[in-house]
This record gives structure tokens, C-alpha cells and sequence, in this order.
């Protein structure tokens, strides 16, 4: 219940207990209208305040006993009320309407969370049967999605490279040539000496029942290798100048070396260096190597 409405309540209470005080005036004065019409004529009230006088007093008979002097007014009875008691009953009506109001919204507080406990059971069924239902998939399906998981998480990452390296092969009629061979190796941070290195170590069995030869000097140690804007210097051991094939054996070694490192993307072509040295020519027979040597350079 509103404040408001409340205000309204007490205020129709204490309009009707006027009205009660009012009809109680108007049955007393009509009990005793013919003692007040009689003390009305008797000391000519009427007459004195210039009104006229009304029929019932003037058919009033005057009694002896009901005035002591003409010329005084005969006191008229008073009616007490009991205000106090009147504003009392108010304030005891505020404080009904004050509880019924408290009562009113507890009952509304205990619908409330009637409600909510409700909800709640209603979500906990829905709950409920949604793991049942998924309690009842069949095995083969969760067995096959454990297994991808599994799989998925145990895959191996990736650890070796393939790398493309040049032998030379040796024809029937004694010329020699080249050949490609792809090798798969062991993942490193420096592939280009990985694969220079397999140059100098020669070819593996399946590649030599393939024909394969390397003409790279015996003893030949790679010390070290760099890439800077295509180019790739890489610096050999002094055995590098000694080719027991001589002249031929040199630019075989050579060319196995260019087009092995010139398969990288980032290398153009490759300056040679002997013991950290850069030199016009390789061997005594002379091959140049004084600058960066390509594939167009054999």
C-alpha cells in the first residue's frame, strides 16, 4: 500500500468522526429544542439582534423556572468532545494502516524469492537433462574425438629440411657433368655451411649407386660462411688449392659449390677465400676466383 493511499485513509477516518460529533450536537438540540426555544423568547434574542423570529419559538410557551432574569439569557448546555481521544483513534488507524502496509510487502518480499527458488528448479532440470543427453552419446563418437585431440597435441613439429646438392657424374665417353640430388637433412640456423659441408663429405651410398662423384678437394675444411646482398663468401682451408684431377677437378669443385649455395634464394653468387684470403687465381693451373662466381660463370 502507497503512502498516499494511507494519507487518504486517515483523512476519510477523521472526517467521519467529525460528522459523528456533529449528528450527536443535532440530537441533543433536538432533544431539548423546546427548553432552548423557550429561553430564546423568553429573553428575546431574536428581537435584541434585529432577526426575525423563527415560528417554533414564538409558539415556545415561556416557563418560570426556565429563566431567572428576563434580562439574562437562560445558559445554554454544552456538549465536550474529546479531541484528544478523537486524534488518539486517528493515530491508532495510521499505525493499522502502517502494519497492514509492512504485512503487504512482506508477503510481497516471500512471492519474490518464491519466484526466484522456482526459477532456479526449473533451470536446474534443464541442466540436468542437457548432461544426460550428453552422458548418452556413444562411446565410438567421444572415443574418435579423444583420439584427434591426442593426435593433434602429440604431432611432431617439424625438424629437418630438404636441401638441394650438386655432384658430378662421370659419362661413358669420360666427359663430366652435372647432377641434382635432393637430400633431406637435420633442421639448422646455417643451412648454407650444412650443405657445403655434405659437398665436402660426398655423396651417401644410394647417390654413389646413382653415379654421383665429388671432385672437392680431399681434407678441404669450410671455416666459414656469410650472405651480404646476394653474395655468399665462403672461406676455405688451404687444401681447397689441390685437386688431384687438376684442372678440371678445380672447376668441378667449383661448380658444385656455386650451384649448390646459389639453390638458397638469398644467394646470387659466391666469393671464394683460401685461409681467409681473397686470391685471383685457385691452383697452380690457374682458375679464376678473383670475383663473385655464378652459374653463367661455367
Amino acid at each position: 500500500m502507497s503512502e498516499k493511499n494511507a494519507k487518504k485513509k486517515r483523512t476519510g477516518i477523521g472526517l467521519a468522526l467529525w460528522l459523528l460529533a456533529a449528528l450527536l450536537i443535532l440530537i441533543i438540540f433536538l432533544i431539548n429544542q423546546d427548553k432552548i426555544a423557550s429561553n430564546l423568547k423568553a429573553t428575546g434574542f431574536f428581537s435584541k439582534t434585529g432577526l426575525k423570529t423563527p415560528e417554533f419559538v414564538e409558539k415556545a410557551e415561556v416557563k418560570s423556572s426556565s429563566v431567572a432574569d428576563k434580562n439574562e439569557v437562560a445558559p445554554i448546555e454544552t456538549i465536550e468532545i474529546d479531541l484528544n481521544g478523537v486524534g488518539s483513534h486517528i493515530e491508532e488507524e495510521s499505525a493499522q494502516s502502517a502494519a497492514q502496509e509492512n504485512i503487504y510487502e512482506n508477503i510481497k518480499a516471500q512471492n519474490d524469492a518464491a519466484k526466484k527458488q522456482q526459477e532456479a528448479a526449473v533451470e536446474e532440470k534443464i541442466n540436468s537433462k542437457t548432461e544426460k543427453k550428453e552422458s548418452a552419446q556413444k562411446p565410438e563418437e567421444k572415443e574418435t574425438t579423444v583420439r584427434k585431440e591426442v593426435s593433434v597435441k602429440t604431432a611432431p613439429k617439424t625438424s629437418s629440411m630438404k636441401l638441394k646438392l650438386y655432384f658430378m657424374t662421370i659419362n661413358s665417353d669420360g666427359s663430366v657433368s652435372r647432377k641434382e640430388i635432393i637430400r633431406e637433412m637435420k633442421k639448422s640456423d646455417s643451412p648454407l655451411m650444412d650443405a657445403v659441408n655434405a659437398l665436402i663429405k660426398g655423396p651417401v651410398a644410394s647417390e654413389e649407386n646413382s653415379g654421383c662423384r665429388s671432385l672437392v678437394s680431399e681434407n678441404t675444411r669450410l671455416i666459414g660462411a656469410s650472405v651480404k646482398n646476394g653474395t655468399a663468401t665462403l672461406n676455405f682451408s688451404g687444401d681447397f688449392e689441390f685437386n688431384k684431377y687438376g684442372i678440371e677437378g678445380l672447376r668441378g669443385q667449383l661448380q658444385q659449390i656455386v650451384f649448390t649455395a646459389t639453390a638458397f634464394p638469398t644467394v646470387e653468387n659466391v666469393q671464394f677465400l683460401v685461409d681467409g684470403e681473397k686470391k685471383e687465381y685457385l691452383g697452380s693451373e690457374g682458375v679464376w676466383i678473383g670475383t663473385p662466381l655464378n652459374r653463367n660463370s661455367f
